[in-house]
């Protein structure tokens, strides 16, 4: 008796050759899209510093004076009077601030805290202490996507020197864009 294997040996073989022709001719279909990626980048200003959620310039202090006989001048600092402003790349932004306690930008004061009394004093957007720096036109710059520090000049004129007391003012800063 024969083994069977011989006969089988050809359909098999047959059989393998048979699966390797069609793997081997057979292509993958493939199907081609496109993706639309796009950002829309919006005109955007941040300004000051916010801690504890309130937003801050910090303080413009003149420092402690016992008489007004001299004029008194300072330049506001990062964090202690400059206004910080970072707006995105050619997006123009203006700043203004309000007049504070007097209700009038051109003759500004700070008021004694137990007193009442005044000193007078104003802000300035030139080192030439010659612009006042108002609620109208203020100052006017383009954004370059970095931070910005732009001084506030301020001033104290001579004036008779009043009681003993701490003078404070609050000036609301806006920036508009």
């Amino acid at each position: 008796m024969k083994p069977q294997r011989k006969r089988n040996q050809p359909r098999i073989l047959l059989f393998i050759l048979l699966l390797w022709t069609i793997s081997s001719t057979a292509t993958a279909a493939t199907k081609s899209a496109t993706v639309t990626v796009s950002v829309n980048v919006l005109p955007a200003c941040t300004a000051g510093t916010t801690v504890s959620g309130t937003t801050t310039f910090g303080t413009l202090n003149f420092g402690t004076l016992y008489y007004l006989n001299k004029t008194v001048r300072l330049i506001g600092q990062p964090n202690a009077g400059a206004i910080l402003v970072q707006c995105a790349s050619g997006v123009d932004y203006q700043v203004v601030f309000s007049a504070g306690n007097s209700g009038n930008v051109a003759q500004r004061y700070m008021t004694g805290n137990t007193s009442g009394q005044h000193v007078n004093y104003n802000l300035y957007s030139d080192a030439n202490y010659s612009t006042v720096w108002n609620n109208t036109t203020g100052v006017t710059r383009s954004g370059t996507g970095q931070q910005e520090w732009i001084p506030v000049y301020g001033q104290i004129p001579v004036q008779s020197t009043p009681v003993v007391d701490i003078y404070t003012d609050t000036v609301q800063v806006t920036v508009n864009w």
